[in-house]
């Protein structure tokens, strides 16, 4: 009888706490704020708990992961407009179509015309440029974080990029 109450315990437990909403976890401008203070007490040597370091982790491992795939796209759309150069030289293709997708790889990919190419930040660099952008536009605190690291990569490469 004791096993049969243990066994319907614990489908009771695993119904409630299957049928409960995962709720994703918010990053935001607040969670990359947080994260990188985080990451510069780590590196004064201070002690963390084990909560804290590992979303310093997190964090830092967030926005070099949003720099790398930043630098793929801007290499991906370098090749892709030297192909359209090419591609101007051939007859068969239409040069309307090659026009357009030329006009449309830096609007795509805005960091392509820009000092991102050559300068191609580290991840400590990225970490200061997203902390700077915060201190300078703290409204961008509730936003995405994806979107924040991106525009303060913009507004560091591209000065005339807006928040």
């Amino acid at each position: 009888m004791r096993v049969l109450a243990t066994v319907l315990a614990c489908i009771a437990y695993s119904c409630g706490a299957w049928g409960a909403p995962w709720l994703p976890p918010v990053r935001d401008g607040a969670w990359l704020q947080n994260g990188i203070k985080q990451q510069q007490r780590w590196n004064a040597h201070e002690n963390l708990s084990d909560k804290e370091l590992n979303e310093a982790t997190l964090v830092t491992s967030y926005i070099c992961a949003v720099v790398d795939l930043e630098k793929e796209m801007v290499h991906r759309a370098t090749l892709l407009s030297g192909a359209l150069q090419d591609g101007k030289k051939r007859k068969h293709l239409d040069p309307r179509m090659l026009e357009g997708m030329t006009h449309a790889v830096p609007i795509l990919v805005p960091l392509m015309k820009s000092d991102f190419v050559t300068d191609e930040p580290s991840c400590g660099k990225a970490l200061m440029i997203v902390q700077d952008y915060l201190a300078k536009y703290p409204e961008m605190l509730d936003k995405d974080a994806g979107a924040i690291v991106e525009k303060a990569l913009l507004a560091t490469y591209n000065p005339s990029s807006e928040p």
